[in-house]
This record gives structure tokens, sequence and C-alpha cells, in this order.
């Protein structure tokens, strides 16, 4: 016969803290992956549409703009939004590395209290 095993709010908390920790980590592993594939190969055709879209609006509406203007405008806004994009790809792998590297070390702090409190009880 097997010994039924005793729960105290201590056991509690540590199992829910390594709960949520690992989930935090999961979310941080797959969201860093997509980070990474993010940086290495981005989309090549994300918002760059809607900009000829917006400044060929433009032209039309002022007349005055000659084309090589226009395609000027084009050139830096597409250089403004490829900055741009790129910030927030670097950006949003930052904010999952830092989810990984916080909740790592309390998940790890906590699953050997919870393995210490079993080798005691065993």
């Amino acid at each position: 016969m097997t010994e039924g095993r005793q729960w105290n709010i201590r056991q509690v908390y540590l199992y829910l803290v390594c709960f949520a920790t690992l989930m935090m980590l999961i979310v941080g592993l797959v969201q860093m992956i997509m980070g990474v594939v993010d940086l290495v190969y981005p989309d090549p055709n994300q918002g760059y549409i809607d900009i000829k879209m917006r400044l060929t609006e433009t032209q039309q509406k002022n007349s005055g703009i000659t084309p090589e203007e226009l395609e000027k405008q084009i050139q830096e806004e597409t250089q403004r939004q490829e900055l741009s994009q790129k910030y927030y790809r670097v950006k949003r792998f930052i904010n999952s590395l830092v989810l990984v590297v916080v909740s790592l070390p309390v998940y790890l702090y906590h699953w050997r209290k919870i393995q210490k409190g079993i080798e005691v009880t065993t």
C-alpha cells in the first residue's frame, strides 16, 4: 500500500510558482524563436505597398510634385519603414530574451526546492 502525499501551503506555492514560470519560459522561448526567424528572414512586403499608395495619392492631390520628387519620397519613406521594422523586430526579440532570462532562474530555484523537499520525505 502506498502512502498518500501530505500537501501543505509551501508545497502548493512552490508548484504554482514552478508552473507559472515554466509557462513564462515556454512562451518566451517560442517568441524568441519567432524573433530570430523575423530577424533572419523578415517579411519583404510588410508595409511597402501602403507607402506607394499613400505617396501616389499625395502626388495626385498635389500635382506640383514631379515624378523624381515622388520617387525620392517613396525611397525615403521605405528606408524609414525598414528601420522602424528592424527596430521593432529587435525589440520583440529582446523582450522574449528577457522573459526567458528572468523566468529560468526563478523556475530552477523553486524546482530545486521541490526536489529537496521530495528527497527529505522519501
